[in-house]
């Protein structure tokens, strides 16, 4: 039978402890280095770092054994720590502030009832002479800056309040059902108490409740049952023909149940404090009943230990106010409506900063009363979807702000029961600055993306000034002794201005040039910067300059962009100009390669072979950086996998049909990326290593790929056509990879046809002499109409509900043909399958 039992209760608070402490642990580093590249070294810095190092401590204690203490120290560590970042901060509305309401909620869970009102005392103290100073000019300036720092430090404190709410949540489980169980025995007892007599004295030893049997006449106890001797701890023998011993804990209570049989004869559902032989002390709840017994008077008591429902009744109380603050103090937009017509159930504060609503806004109104929804039609797919899923997550929708502006929006809703009437709580996020960010990135790529040389730069200066807001844009390449600089392109109030020479001395395009990283300035006030024409001429508020280097390190370039007026703090934009300076660099480096190779025409020979190796130079370095990328990102796709794994057995016991649900929508996502992964790697690596080419019999090679699909799909009936001794100059590992691509989507894409039908045969010989191969199925096919993306990585032809895949494979297959001197086109037709036809070219060393 599943209880709260003191050592369940313990475990469960040391793995809830175990779990913050990993969590601060990870967030703390990043929240001091988001700090610290934001302010520098500051007390909010230092007191981040005390932070971090107090928790690795605490993770040393909790390991050692004294894991009480562990939590004792943590809880007085984020009061005292939340209490230094609000003084550095400059204003108790920081986010500092949470962190002291997840350390009292903390408090709340892992102490005891005097700790907690400590911590709450110590708490309100701080805050109220931390509010005294700020209002008396006590504190430094408030600082109202967010960033990635602050929202670890929104996730953590979210993350606390989850671990202790799911604490609270599995003690009430227990409780709630130690409750039902002792309930349903007390029914129980009440029905066997009805039954004839000749069948009480078998359930009168059977019955798990306590029950007793005494003489009123002679005061004597007649009989006790085996769960009597259990709950109170006294022998049958030590009782029968006695008086019995004290069992009430309170006299006056005991007087007043004396005076109800006396006067009813009966006592129904009375509680009491009942003591055992050890002296101890429990809640009961008590039921007795006068029985004649011929010329005898009976009295029979039922005793049920109610203290497991007691603690669980106040632990359900606890567990309410906890969801209050946590539901109140939520920096997520929180509000649970019926579903039946919308109507506001419940909305904390958040909703204001999210949508500009406020509580007042929605009392006693529906999401269509209040001008939420744009249109019906909106609310009604919510809805339909919600009922449909049971949940939501991640759902894109629009919303009207209480400005009126019409925003994209992201919805996370359960259905839950409120009163037998089913509502929503949902969790609302505006998203409309990261579809501004991602249309921008696209707009600025797109812009780019297919030219070169000038054409690319003017392209670049053009569009980036758009999506940045700056009033000036510049891309320039310096000579040699960094005393020059000739524009490349130069965007000024919109306008494409003529491209020029001008010295750097003592220009703020010399100092960028000597920095490692970004070069920022700002003027509290409009100013003439040293600058070159036409940026000097003009008074600004900011500059930012990103010096291009080779591959040495040198300068070669610099890219610069100023503004008339302060920009705004967008976190993207350090990252879009390095993004695309790092563009503007390889595209100098390619202008410089051009030139070099003009103007060197007597020396053609030796300067193709420079150049080459420069090229491939370059393209190991891109194919290096894209094998990295992908194969850092293994890393936290690997940690997901595992605590995915980890909760799964943790919480066994205890998920729902829903819970289980979405832990395999999150593993198929881990094991959908991570194909994605491999097959990014795959086409990194393609591209890596010395081609070995040597004669290869494709045709082996396509019975040992045609070998693996069937091991995968032994049940399908697939008619597959290989002609023999298909020989072709090429390298072996390669070839696999082509054949496993162009074979296994014949594979795929016949999956749905009645009679399918694979042909690998020879079509012929290219212009250069070399063999042609192809490649025919009578599957899906595809639109000709869309061919244009059929080699394009991340291009799909078919839903992926319809074929799974990444878009990877067609792209590695043209790279490792292309390497060779090859070639590969396709054919088709919806329905009536595709053809392929490759070649791998001659050898140029032959």
């Amino acid at each position: 039978m599943p209880s709260s039992s003191p050592l369940n209760l313990q475990h469960y608070q040391e793995r809830s402890l175990l779990a913050l402490l990993v969590c601060i642990s990870v967030a703390g580093p990043l929240v001091t280095l988001g700090v610290y590249l934001r302010d520098g070294i500051s007390l909010l810095t230092w007191a981040g770092l005390a932070l971090t190092l107090a928790t690795y401590a605490l993770l040393a204690v909790y390991a050692i054994g004294p894991r009480r203490l562990a939590a004792h120290a943590l809880v007085y560590m984020l009061i005292a720590c939340s209490a230094v970042a609000i003084a550095a901060q400059g204003t108790v509305r920081s986010m500092a502030s949470l962190v002291m309401l997840a350390a009292v909620v903390g408090a709340g869970v892992f102490l005891s009832r005097a700790h907690m009102m400590v911590c709450a005392g110590l708490a309100i103290l701080l805050l109220g002479l931390l509010n005294l100073a700020e209002n008396n000019g006590l504190l430094p300036p408030p600082q109202y800056r967010t960033g990635w720092a602050v929202w670890i430090t929104q996730s953590v404190v979210l993350v606390s309040l989850a671990i202790t709410v799911n604490l609270g949540r599995r003690r009430l489980i227990d409780a709630y059902r130690a409750q039902n169980l002792t309930l349903e025995h007390a029914r129980e007892v009440e029905q066997l108490l009805r039954l004839s007599q000749s069948r009480f004295q078998a359930l009168f030893r059977s019955t798990p409740a306590a029950c007793l049997v005494q003489s009123l006449d002679t005061r004597d106890v007649i009989d006790v049952n085996e769960a009597f001797e259990d709950l109170f701890g006294h022998k049958r023998e030590a009782l029968a023909g006695r008086p019995p011993p004290r069992l009430w804990a309170d006299d006056l209570l005991h007087s007043q149940f004396r005076r109800m049989i006396d006067g009813d004869g009966r006592v129904s559902n009375m509680l009491v404090q009942a003591v055992r032989h050890d002296g101890s002390v429990f809640d009961a709840r008590l039921y007795a009943e006068v029985a004649d017994n011929g010329s005898e008077k009976l009295l029979i008591a039922v005793v049920f230990d109610v203290s497991a429902e007691t603690a669980s009744r106040h632990e359900l109380e606890k567990s309410r106010e906890r969801f209050s603050k946590a539901f109140n103090f939520s920096p997520l937009g929180m509000t649970i409506t019926r579903m039946s017509d919308g109507m506001f159930v419940e909305v904390n504060p958040a909703n204001e900063r999210v949508l500009g609503w406020t509580q007042a806004d929605f009392a006693g109104k529906t999401s269509v009363q209040a001008n939420v929804w744009v249109t019906l039609a909106d609310r009604q797919n919510y809805v339909d979807t919600l009922r449909r899923e049971g949940h939501l997550q991640a759902y894109e929708t629009r919303m009207r702000t209480k400005s009126g502006v019409i925003v994209p929006v992201r919805i996370w809703a359960e259905i839950i029961e409120i009163d037998g009437e089913p509502c929503a709580l949902s969790f609302t996020l505006n998203v409309a600055d990261e579809k501004r960010r991602e249309a921008m990135l696209l707009n600025v790529a797109e812009g780019v993306s297919g030219e070169t040389g000038d054409a690319f730069f003017r392209s670049l200066t053009l569009h980036l000034a758009d999506a940045i807001g700056a009033d000036g844009v510049m891309v320039g390449e310096v000579d040699p002794q960094h005393q020059e600089l000739t524009t490349l392109a130069m965007v000024w109030h919109g306008q494409l201005q003529p491209n020029a020479t001008h010295h750097l001395r003592e220009t703020l395009c010399e100092q960028a040039l000597q920095q490692r990283g970004t070069l920022r300035i700002e003027s509290p006030t409009p100013a003439h910067l040293p600058l070159v024409p036409p940026f000097r001429d003009s008074e600004l508020q900011a500059f930012l300059g990103l010096p291009l280097r080779d591959a040495q390190g040198h300068p070669v370039g610099l890219l610069t962009a100023v503004w008339r007026h302060p920009p705004q703090q967008a976190p993207h934009l350090d990252a879009l100009l390095t993004i695309f300076a790092s563009r503007c660099d390889a595209e100098l480096l390619r202008s410089h390669s051009d030139r070099e190779v003009r103007k060197l025409q007597e020396t053609l020979e030796q300067r193709v072979a420079d150049r080459t190796e420069q090229l491939q130079y370059l393209n190991r370095e891109l194919d290096a950086f894209a094998y990295s990328v992908s194969h850092d990102l293994k890393s936290p796709l690997r940690s997901i996998d595992g605590f995915t794994h980890l909760l799964r057995e943790q919480m066994a016991e205890r998920l729902l049909q829903d819970d289980r649900l979405l832990l395999e929508r999150i593993e198929f996502s881990i094991l959908r990326m991570n194909r994605l992964i491999n097959d990014l790697l795959a086409l990194a690596r393609v591209s890596q290593g010395t081609l070995q080419r040597m004669n290869t019999n494709l045709s082996e090679l396509a019975h040992d790929v045609l070998r693996q699909e069937r091991h995968r799909d032994p049940t399908r009936q697939v008619s597959v056509t290989i002609e023999k001794d298909l020989l072709a100059d090429c390298d072996p590992r390669m070839a696999q990879i082509v054949l496993e691509n162009l074979m296994g989507n014949a594979w795929k894409y016949t999956r749905h046809t009645t009679d399918a039908r694979i042909t690998f045969t020879r079509a012929g010989r290219a212009e250069d002499g070399s063999p042609v191969f192809r490649v025919t199925d009578n599957g899906a096919g595809f639109d000709m109409t869309r061919s244009d993306r059929l080699f394009k990585p991340f291009n799909r032809l078919h839903a992926s509900n319809e074929f799974e895949g990444t878009g990877i494979g067609l792209a590695t297959v043209r790279r490792i043909l292309e390497r060779h001197g090859g070639y590969i086109r396709g054919e088709g037709a919806v329905g009536q399958g595709a053809r392929f036809e490759f070649a791998f070219g001659r050898d140029p060393a032959r």
